[in-house]
């Protein structure tokens, strides 16, 4: 499996953010900004998404065993996070920290060998990240274009007088195995479903819906909507996900090769 390499881009007027400057002037501040950081750093490759995964009784006890740190501290650090709109709650075991996907940088081997394939053709640099995985040699506006011929018409609604009736039981399960058969499935329903046609698409990112529109995960209820468009034609998702795969495989061969 290709090595994937991530780093925190920590910008420079960091400090000087009025939200950090806040967290620091609070008793114990500087300790609670190092929490922040170490928050961070753990979801890092997750892009911002932070999971509560049961093994401790609470999400500060867990944090506390992952960083090593006190449980009281981490206490007031996602309390701050929380009131700030530092931190989202987007389901009941999952939280984004909201500025990590902006400040991650992360490169394949794939990608270092088309970077390099570009400088050399002077063909223009490749972007360094993307909020979500996916093509290493085409802008997103390229993917944009080719993505929505794939689309349209053939994943689009149909007209229809009703509802396909559905269990919550198969749509959960049709969302794990798409998340992890095809963990950077992208898809567009631009003039659809009450989305302009200027609307960017959509991507999946560590099993929950972004929006390249609004560079946010989605809401809850518009991800549910989203979750049941997809699963009333998951065939077509599933066929359209598997050709995304085989262009990147294209592509990555491409970069080895030359």
């Amino acid at each position: 499996m290709a090595k994937k390499y991530y780093w925190l881009k920590l910008p420079s007027n960091f400090f000087v953010d009025p939200k950090i400057k806040k967290l620091r002037r609070i008793a114990g501040g500087d300790t609670y900004v190092i929490i922040f950081l170490k928050m961070m750093l753990l979801v890092i490759n997750t892009n911002g998404i932070l999971e509560f995964e049961g093994i401790e009784k609470t999400l500060e006890d867990e944090l506390s065993l992952k960083l090593d740190e006190d449980e009281n501290n981490v206490k007031v650090v996602l309390a701050f996070l929380s009131s700030n709109g530092e931190l989202e709650e987007v389901s009941d075991e999952a939280f984004l920290l909201q500025r990590v996907p902006d400040l991650v940088g992360k490169e394949g081997d794939s990608a270092e060998r088309m970077r390099k394939l570009r400088e050399r053709k002077n063909i223009g640099e490749i972007p360094s990240t993307s909020h979500c995985d996916g093509y290493v040699t085409r802008s997103d506006t390229e993917k944009e274009k080719d993505i929505d011929k794939e689309i349209k018409p053939s994943l689009l609604l149909s007209p229809t007088s009703h509802k396909p009736t559905y269990d919550l039981k198969d749509i959960k399960s049709f969302r794990e195995q798409l998340s992890n058969m095809y963990p950077n499935f992208y898809f567009s329903l631009s003039g659809e479903m009450g989305y302009s046609r200027e609307h960017r698409g959509f991507c999946l990112k560590s099993g929950y819906i972004f929006s390249l529109h609004t560079n946010k995960l989605v809401d809850r209820s518009e991800s549910f909507e989203l979750w049941q468009y997809l699963f009333y034609r998951k065939d077509r998702v599933f066929e359209l996900a598997n050709t995304q795969i085989q262009n990147q495989h294209k592509e990555e061969n491409y970069a080895n090769n030359n």
